[in-house]
């Protein structure tokens, strides 16, 4: 009897070393389609851009102004706010006082916006507060219809904090995806800021999921 539970044992410790082992090949196999998957699931973006306003949320100030400045010249918006009062630490250690606000609006004035198109909003820490700010701004204006900007794996996070602060408040909210210039999104995991930008991306996911 001893010898037959033995043979069980190792038939079922031989059974569970091939399906690891299949799992993990198969892991290694499709690794780059994994990846990208995991990447895929956080944008959520819309296509349509027309609106009353754009809001860029602080944040990639380069990446979100300049192409903020674009859907400008496009024609998508007639006038964009740029949100954000963080002050980033390397202008906090020269003494300068340049919230994410003002080094967006910075950018899409540099790629060519117009002044008066391009209005700092410095408010909001987070996508919460921003959204918060967004809301009571956009219902002073009488809009009907704003697009928020952020960057690409933002949106997903992005989308549905906006939606359930804009909820019932007849504003709709489109929400568009910047392309990041420190990684190809097909490939973040090949460079050190597409890895930090997916793996922060999911904590914070996580986080607004259990708090918001």
């Amino acid at each position: 009897m001893e010898l037959v539970s033995d043979q069980r044992r190792t038939r079922k410790l031989l059974r569970w070393c091939i399906g690891v082992a299949l799992v993990v090949g198969c892991v290694l196999l499709f690794r780059n389609e994994i990846l990208r998957g995991l990447g895929h699931w956080l944008i959520r973006a819309d296509k349509e851009c027309h609106a009353d306003a754009l809001y860029v949320l602080g944040g990639a100030t380069f990446d979100r102004g300049t192409f903020a400045a674009g859907l400008l010249k496009n024609g998508c918006v007639p006038v964009a706010y740029c949100t954000g009062s963080n002050i980033p630490q390397s202008y906090k250690a020269e003494g300068r006082r340049m919230t994410e606000a003002l080094l967006t609006r910075a950018a899409m004035l540099n790629a060519g916006a117009s002044p008066a198109q391009a209005l700092p909003f410095p408010y909001g820490t987070s996508t919460f507060e921003e959204a918060e700010a967004v809301l009571h701004h956009a219902r002073q204006q009488h809009f009907k219809t704003i697009t928020v900007l952020t960057t690409d794996f933002h949106t997903r996070r992005v989308k549905r904090v906006f939606a359930q602060r804009f909820a019932g408040v007849g504003i709709r909210v489109l929400v568009n995806a910047a392309p990041s210039s420190e990684y190809e999104p097909e490939r973040w995991w090949a460079s050190e800021q597409g890895l930090l930008m997916v793996n922060n991306e999911y904590v914070k996911t996580l986080y607004y999921w259990l708090k918001h």
